[in-house]
């Protein structure tokens, strides 16, 4: 469901941001003093599924903004699985196969004042 709100008209130009320690394998631990980015070209539907799969996972460390850089669609993610889309205003929201397992809300007003998609790489870049 996330891969197909995310892909909707063919959208392909996934990319992720995995901050790590340098030396350090993706999805360590890391300490935004030291942390360097890493880019991640989610290529194609396998790649991005894959990652999405990890990312709502709450045993894998992966961790996940995914960001296309064509119609801004994104997801994130939260430590117990949940999924966070940001979507366009013309997208049409995700419908679950099975709705006693998924709970969709709209909340318009939750981005506001934080920094889950627009504003982080430029915080973090800028030094803020």
């Amino acid at each position: 469901m996330v891969v197909g709100a995310l892909r909707a008209n063919g959208d392909l130009l996934f990319f992720d941001v995995d901050w790590r320690d340098p030396g350090m394998p993706s999805g360590s631990p890391f300490h935004e003093i030291i942390a360097q980015p890493h880019i991640i070209r989610l290529a194609d539907e396998q790649a991005l599924t894959e990652h999405v799969r990890r990312s709502v996972d709450p045993y894998d460390p992966i961790g996940a903004t995914i960001r296309s850089i064509a119609t801004c669609r994104a997801a994130t993610f939260g430590y117990d699985g949940q999924a966070f889309l940001c979507l366009r205003h013309e997208d049409i929201a995700p419908v679950s196969a099975d709705q006693s397992l998924v709970e969709i809300k709209e909340w318009s007003g939750y981005l506001t004042e934080t920094d889950y998609f627009d504003g982080y790489i430029r915080q973090v870049q800028s030094g803020g």
